[in-house]
């Protein structure tokens, strides 16, 4: 089974919830989720970073759920910066009823639609 490293802001956990309901029903195809689960911050940052760094780099792709303050999170941009420096696919998938922009470093990758079926869609090509 594959797992998918699910980079998002707290204030969008409920969205979370919902793509764990998906992995529980089986429909992503081979596919896990993957997503923090520890609370680092009273280490420092270079702790939480050593954290991320761990999973990110067992996982096979990651998702950024876009909402509309995203664009605001440092922690974001340093998930992305590590998935990138371990060479993985990032997909962005645009919360439904948001319109946050996607943070800089996200500029050149395309959305997809908050849908179970288009991260297998995507996974596939």
């Amino acid at each position: 089974m594959k797992s998918i490293f699910v980079s998002h802001v707290y204030e969008d956990q409920s969205y979370v919830s919902k793509m764990q309901k998906w992995e529980k029903k089986g429909l992503l195809e081979g596919y896990t989720f993957t997503f923090e689960t520890e609370d680092k911050r009273h280490e420092g940052k270079q702790a939480i970073r050593n954290y991320l760094k761990k999973i990110i780099e067992g996982c096979a792709v990651i998702v950024v759920l876009i909402g509309n303050d995203t664009h605001n999170h440092d922690w974001i941009r340093a998930e992305v910066e590590l998935a990138n420096s371990f060479h993985k696919r990032i997909l962005c998938m645009r919360i439904p009823e948001t319109t946050g922009g996607k943070p800089v470093i996200l500029k050149n990758y395309k959305e997809i639609i908050f849908h179970p079926n288009q991260i297998i869609k995507e996974l596939s090509t």
